[in-house]
């Protein structure tokens, strides 16, 4: 995520009286105390950007906006096709830059100012998907921030699975600008999730449904997504790309809390006697992987039952790492081979220090016949 926002340095002279310099001095911190008195004092007044509204209202509030405050990227630069996903922290839409397409994120603000610290998801964009390190990251091109929001850019990936699904669209966000003189009326389509995982997952049981009467989906392109591993996008071919670093940070760091709260692991739950803010994301990440896992070779396409009852609050820690030798509580999967279950109940250990890490699971003979 080459950075196209310009910025000024200011330099002062030095006084060659040194009372001068004193008295200067004083009078600087002063103006600065004052500054940043005002400057947080309005902070503080500041009412947040979207408050109030749910995410779709947020999106297309974010779209205008963006088009009013970055006419020269989003109109000279950009074509801008449509809309393809948004959620809480931002919107994506699909562009193209002369004949290549792309994907644009805004990420929302929740004050307007024009030089704010910049997202660690951008960071993270820039130092892994600017080059080679991975086939499997969302290649980086450029970012930028205006009052209102962040935008980064990047490749489109994906295909759009939920088109010949019947799946509903809404409505466009339709609006007027004048730009360079030019008054421009933009309609811009929605389609929401169509390239993500759950939306290839969707149609390809729809499609299976259709044709054996059965919704479990095969498992070479299950075996496929999984090694190569809501955030994993598909494209043709069953090729993968990760998307959207906005809670991410280095693992030296410890979490406190997991993101999506369905596949979350078990440590973090209330009674978990591990420290918050110590535990290693990497191993949540495997448990979130095997429940992804789990959801792509059940029939339904669910998360385990139990976590209805974990989310409720009805089953802890305890509950869980007392039962069937640590275990997660699965529910059955039709026609999985031992090898599978194997890697699920390896993935999905109720104990994180009892979990398998991402290299065991790469290296699993589930695997054995996946070349990606």
């Amino acid at each position: 995520m080459f950075s196209t926002t310009n910025t000024a340095s200011v330099s002062s002279s030095s006084s060659s009286s040194s009372k001068h310099s004193s008295t200067s001095s004083a009078n600087s911190v002063t103006k600065t105390t004052t500054a940043a008195a005002t400057t947080t004092s309005a902070d503080k007044n500041q009412k947040p950007l979207y408050s109030g509204l749910n995410s779709e209202a947020m999106a297309r509030m974010a779209v205008y906006s963006a088009f009013t405050q970055s006419p020269n990227q989003l109109i000279s630069k950009y074509k801008v096709q449509k809309i393809i996903g948004f959620g809480s922290n931002g919107v994506v839409l699909a562009a193209f830059f002369n004949a290549t397409p792309v994907a644009i994120k805004i990420i929302y603000k929740s004050k307007t100012s024009t030089n704010a610290p910049v997202p660690a998801e951008i960071d993270i964009l820039k130092q892994f998907g600017s080059n080679s390190a991975s086939t499997h990251l969302l290649q980086y091109i450029e970012d930028w921030q205006d009052q209102s929001a962040f935008y980064v850019v990047t490749e489109l990936h994906g295909a759009d699975w939920l088109k010949n699904t019947g799946s509903s669209t809404l409505r466009p966000v339709t609006f007027g600008l004048t730009h360079n003189n030019v008054f421009l009326r933009l309609s811009l389509p929605i389609s929401t999730g169509s390239s993500d995982l759950w939306a290839w997952s969707y149609a390809h049981r729809a499609h299976m449904y259709a044709t054996t009467g059965s919704p479990i989906l095969p498992l070479e392109p299950v075996k496929k997504i999984v090694k190569q591993i809501e955030n994993i996008l598909v494209g043709q071919n069953t090729s993968v790309r990760l998307a959207d670093f906005g809670h991410a940070k280095h693992a030296s760091l410890g979490i406190k809390h997991y993101g999506t709260l369905e596949v979350s692991a078990p440590e973090f739950l209330p009674d978990s006697h591990f420290v918050s803010g110590e535990l290693d994301g990497r191993a949540a990440d495997v448990f979130a992987l095997g429940i992804v896992l789990f959801s792509l070779v059940n029939a339904t396409g669910e998360v385990p039952s139990v976590v209805r009852q974990v989310l409720a609050g009805q089953v802890g820690y305890a509950a869980l790492v007392s039962c069937d030798f640590g275990e997660y509580p699965l529910d059955e999967v039709p026609d999985l081979d031992e090898d599978g279950w194997d890697l699920l109940f390896a993935m999905t250990r109720v104990d994180p220090t009892t979990r398998v890490s991402i290299t065991q699971v790469l290296a699993h003979p589930f695997f054995a016949d996946v070349v990606v």
